[in-house]
């Protein structure tokens, strides 16, 4: 586990990390770079933390689930809903803030705590990340990021039916926590029953989780349908990326034509003078601005951006070795189910999930450390902080 020497030092990351957070908040307040929206409850203070689905999570606190029928609140699973029930309508921004900004700490000491090294680097990392200020709204994210990466820690320790309970608590706040549940099962061959029940139990606390959705709604497609009807219609989603690439090949065919030659003729000439792999990074890098060329929104170009800054994670993360390869599977599934959900959008918020790719850049190559990316990664932390209600994180 982290040392209490360590813990303090990360505790002090957390703390810088949230500040930053809060003060570009303020000034953001302050300076109108904020607009509401529609519907939005709160409309003062800190309220852009309370925005887009905070909203969704309050009316299931007050109203419950729709009985008799399928709608979009059966996409949020139930425990920030019900937290923010015990409380009542007044305090339930207080609580939204408290448990978002505690577990928020948690979760960097659990990133931490998984790695056996110097646990300070992966909680630099996971401060740096851009879109990592989304655990300080009053969202369950931090929540079920810090759980997964206490079940992670417990794992990789030799406790696993804690580590399971731990992970039950992720799949209890959001969709994609059930996946913790891949490299439980992966740590657990060989090392008896308990080991396989810990697995399940993430497994078990979705499945509740689903069969009331079914007995709520009689409707046993209830959480897939919301999906649908939040734009997430599976792989076929990804046809309207496609369109905008094609037109954007279409129009600018003239010039991207010769580049994209020149650039083949370059990889050639890297992979015969420098080998395999720095001709794929070569590729990547002529690759990803292609891809952004293909987003139509703001939106679109920052999610993407960062989704083309966690696929080399991944790729890394395999290279580090077999100690390595539950974590790097569980990342690859996280990241490539949000992908095929159909939409990137809050791709840079739902992929944090994917919490090992912080164990990539501290056990990576030196350059993913480097004191000029991590600043550039904090910067545009807090700009984001500053598109908070433009559109959803």
């Amino acid at each position: 586990m982290v040392s209490r020497r360590d813990a303090v030092r990360i505790s002090f990351v957390w703390a810088a990390w949230l500040g930053a957070v809060l003060v570009t908040l303020a000034i953001g307040l302050a300076a109108g770079a904020y607009v509401r929206q529609p519907g939005w409850i709160l409309h003062d203070g800190l309220w852009p933390l309370y925005a887009w689905d905070y909203n969704w999570y309050v009316n299931i606190a007050r109203n419950g689930y729709p009985e008799g029928l399928g709608g979009r609140q059966y996409a949020f699973f139930p425990l920030w809903p019900l937290a923010l029930s015990w409380v009542g309508v007044h305090w339930e921004p207080v609580l939204a803030a408290a448990l978002a900004w505690g577990a928020s700490l948690v979760a960097f000491l659990g990133v931490a705590a998984g790695r056996t090294g110097s646990p300070l680097t992966s909680a630099l990392a996971l401060a740096c990340w851009p879109g990592s200020f989304a655990l300080a709204i009053a969202y369950p994210d931090g929540l079920a990021l810090a759980a997964a990466a206490w079940a992670a820690a417990l794992a990789l320790r030799d406790r696993p039916l804690l580590a399971g309970a731990v992970g039950a608590v992720a799949a209890f706040a959001r969709p994609n926590g059930v996946l913790i549940a891949l490299p439980l099962a992966w740590l657990a061959r060989g090392r008896g029953p308990w080991a396989w029940v810990g697995a399940a139990l993430p497994v078990a606390a979705a499945a509740g989780v689903e069969g009331y959705s079914w007995d709520r709604s009689d409707d046993a497609t209830a959480f897939f349908d919301a999906q649908r009807l939040w734009g997430r219609k599976g792989p076929s989603g990804l046809g309207t990326w496609a369109d905008h690439l094609g037109g954007v090949l279409e129009r600018h065919g003239a010039v991207i034509g010769p580049l994209a030659l020149a650039a083949a003729a370059a990889l050639v000439v890297a992979w015969r003078r420098y080998g395999l792999w720095p001709t794929v990074v070569g590729a990547y890098v002529c690759a990803v601005p292609l891809l952004l060329t293909a987003t139509s929104s703001i939106q679109g170009f920052v999610d993407s951006a960062r989704a083309a800054l966690v696929l080399p994670l991944l790729v890394v993360l395999w290279r580090l070795g077999p100690r390595y390869h539950p974590w790097a599977a569980y990342s690859t599934v996280v990241v490539v189910l949000l992908i095929l959900s159909g939409t990137i959008q809050s791709f840079g918020r739902q992929s944090l999930f994917a919490f090992p790719i912080f164990w990539a850049v501290a056990d990576g190559p030196r350059v993913l450390r480097s004191p000029v990316l991590a600043g550039l990664g904090f910067a545009a932390n807090l700009a984001l902080v500053l598109l908070l209600t433009r559109f959803a994180p």
